[in-house]
């Protein structure tokens, strides 16, 4: 047979005190403020959410007992914080008791008489402090800069400017300047050349770091990230796609590796010379390495935390994209972040190897900022993963079944370094997860 709603009722309760409820009602619908204006006949309800649950309920207690379980139940509707109601028609719920009313009728015989009102006990949300990583960069970044001008300073400050010779310095910076040559592109015209840049070493050691405090002072940063670069108002969600190598995450990556591989080129110099040629090379090595992991740093911390894109909900045709192309928030991908990440960790660890205690604690300080911001991009961005396409298709058409976008072919290209967007080969490649 089947059960009635009669047998369905829960018997009612309020933190396992029991009663019978004969009645009870319960707000729902929209909250809201009704407009109306002179002269109009049509008023205009504004929708304000929906409605908060307020249980209110006529309760009985009956029998012998009645006085006994009456206090038990005063009891727990005096108790703070929340609790269980066992309504007969909604079911279990988390409440907290409000304002209630205790009646007695010498008519009724042993029964006692409630009007009781339960307010949902919604937990609060507690407000969450999260780390903005990218500040935390930029700071260490300051930090390490100021050490290392220091340290050269005082690096300089030992050496015997007359035991210095030009043939032996030339041989000794000749990497470092090649570094300068392609990292700091105003010092050029500063450094005409090899012999010029010793013999600014030789003759006037400080004006190097002068160099490097002015630069960093008026540093403004690569600009991957502003409005009009193809960054995250372009027509790809994946970077390099659609926008470019000089621009969004593909382009800060990009010159992010470049300038760690060269960081990591001059991390020793050679030993020949006397010794103070080979303090005064390594003391400026040491300079330009250090300003080089500063300006990774910088450009490292305008990548900022990307945000999921939206699915697309209806996919529009190949004709439609052509028109008006899909707009889509850039997003990293992870595999090359995380690439940058560990190679930017193992060349920091390698520079604080031949660090003095105090700049090496600035600079691992630096390594575990980047590392921790780095790690939040790569958990936002998407993976690669391997597929083969089941025929020769035009990089368009992949695009398109792969992520109901025809923008994205171009970095199917890139990625895979397709020689014509219009054959993509059955063969294995990359291509972003989603």
């Amino acid at each position: 047979m089947t059960a009635t709603w009669r047998d369905q009722l829960l018997p009612a309760s309020f933190r396992g005190i029991s009663f019978l409820i004969p009645l009870t009602s319960v707000p729902v619908g929209m909250k809201g403020q009704l407009h109306e204006f002179p002269q109009r006949d049509t008023p205009f309800f504004e929708q304000l959410g929906k409605q908060s649950r307020v249980h209110k309920m006529t309760a009985w207690i009956i029998g012998d007992d009645c006085f006994e379980r009456r206090d038990k139940l005063i009891e727990a509707l005096e108790t703070p914080g929340g609790g269980e109601l066992v309504h007969p028609w909604l079911g279990r719920l988390q409440v907290k008791a409000g304002e209630c009313e205790l009646s007695h009728d010498l008519t009724a015989g042993g029964m006692v008489v409630f009007d009781l009102t339960f307010y949902p006990d919604v937990p609060l949300k507690m407000p969450g402090a999260k780390a903005n990583t990218q500040a935390q960069v930029v700071n260490s970044s300051d930090s390490l800069l100021t050490s290392s001008l220091s340290r050269y300073k005082a690096a300089m400050s030992m050496v015997n400017a007359a035991r210095l010779g030009l043939l032996q310095m030339r041989s000794g910076v000749s990497g470092v300047f090649s570094v300068i040559q392609q990292q700091f592109s105003p010092f050029v015209s500063v450094f005409t050349d090899l012999t010029g840049f010793s013999q600014s070493l030789i003759n006037s050691p400080g004006s190097l770091s002068s160099l490097f405090s002015s630069y960093f002072s008026d540093f403004s940063g690569f600009n991957f990230f502003s409005s009009g670069s193809g960054g995250s108002s372009g027509p790809s969600s994946l970077s390099g796609a659609g926008t470019g190598a000089g621009s969004g995450y593909r382009g800060a990556l990009a010159e992010s590796a470049q300038q760690t591989e060269a960081a990591s080129s001059i991390n020793a110099v050679g030993s020949t010379g006397g010794v103070d040629v080979v303090a005064a090379s390594q003391a400026t090595a040491n300079l330009v390495q250090d300003a080089v992991l500063v300006q990774i740093g910088l450009i490292v911390s305008e990548m900022p935390v990307a945000t999921q894109p939206e699915p697309i909900e209806s996919t529009p045709s190949v004709e439609q994209q052509a028109i008006l192309p899909v707009v889509r928030p850039e997003v990293p991908v992870a595999d090359d972040v995380i690439e940058l990440r560990d190679n930017l960790n193992e060349a920091v660890f390698e520079a604080s190897l031949k660090a003095d205690p105090e700049h090496y604690l600035l600079l691992n300080s630096f390594r575990q900022t980047v590392v921790k911001h780095l790690t939040a991009v790569a958990a936002s961005g998407v993976r690669l993963v391997d597929i083969t396409p089941p025929e020769t298709l035009s990089a368009l058409v992949l695009a398109y079944r792969r992520f109901g976008d025809a923008t994205r072919a171009p970095e199917v290209v890139q990625r895979n370094r397709i020689r014509h967007p219009g054959f993509v080969p059955p063969v294995p490649i990359k291509i972003a997860q989603r």
